[in-house]
């Protein structure tokens, strides 16, 4: 059996061993960093109550039980998988249990993406965003922070980016963009009412519209000039947040500042040692 499935059984335990069981379930991580004294002041009993748990469930002693301990939560850890994107974690999990899901969902959500992101489309949004007049960005909700951290960016290699600071810019900004100009609709259902009109007002204009979704088949993509695809996990109704959406537009988004980047590697590297060696100038 294994050292979870022994202190979970608690049959052969009297009442002060039972107490210290339940405490190592309900802090599973923690207790490896406790020496046997701060565990039995916690548990309120003695080192040789724990000492004595310990052999009853097989091994030699704490220092013991702390090595097996660790191993089968880490063993524990890397056999969670298939993570639920909407509800990735509940109240039971450990801390230990929630980071390891999170990394999951992350690591499938990235995975996805880069496979059905192709380098043809990469490079013509670049194309279309270094060939255009002006460039702006079109978000709402939880897609405006990877929005506003490429506006960011792409401010410090000198290319500027419009994207609307205020509840109900967007329409106005929309309105501004002409022939020559190029927008970027972030939209993960594609059925947003607000970035539909938008991405209608973009087309009006005949401005070049590049949209970022998880669905290709969406009213907003079939709007657009070029679709750069995330991976779609999430469903539409209720979650916990949008973990997997979030990281998946910022991949996008990180992939096109790299290489906009490269695409006049010098220049930009000229600017960004430029301005960090100003900053640091200026520090006391």
């Amino acid at each position: 059996m294994s050292v979870l499935a022994d202190l979970q059984s608690r049959s052969h335990f009297n009442a002060s061993e039972e107490t210290v069981a339940q405490y190592i379930l309900s802090h599973r991580e923690e207790v490896l960093d406790l020496s046997i004294q701060t565990l039995s002041e916690r548990t309120y009993t003695s080192p040789s109550t724990i000492v004595r748990l310990c052999r009853k469930i097989g091994l030699k002693g704490f220092k013991d039980f702390k090595i097996k301990w660790s191993a089968e939560l880490q063993k524990e850890y890397n056999a969670i998988t298939n993570v639920d994107p909407d509800f990735p974690f509940t109240e039971d999990d450990s801390y230990g249990e929630i980071q390891k899901k999170i990394l999951e969902l992350f690591t499938d959500s990235l995975n996805e993406t880069n496979q059905i992101l192709s380098n043809d489309r990469m490079e013509k949004a670049v194309e279309y965003l270094l060939q255009a007049n002006k460039i702006g960005l079109f978000a709402y909700g939880d897609t405006y922070l990877p929005a506003l951290n490429f506006q960011n960016k792409l401010m410090k290699i000198d290319m500027s980016v419009q994207l609307a600071t205020l509840p109900g810019e967007n329409r106005h900004l929309a309105t501004n963009f002409k022939k020559g100009d190029c927008a970027i609709v972030i939209s993960y259902s594609g059925e947003s009412k607000n970035n539909f009109y938008i991405t209608e007002l973009l087309n009006r204009n005949e401005a070049t519209v590049i949209v970022i979704t998880g669905n290709p088949a969406s009213h907003i993509a079939s709007l657009g000039d070029l679709i750069l695809p995330v991976a779609k996990n999430e469903s539409q109704s209720v979650k916990l947040s949008t973990f997997s959406s979030q990281v998946a537009i910022d991949y996008v988004l990180n992939t096109l500042y790299g290489c906009l980047f490269v695409s006049n590697y010098e220049k930009n590297q000229s600017k960004r040692i430029a301005s960090e060696t100003l900053f640091l100038e200026e520090r006391f």
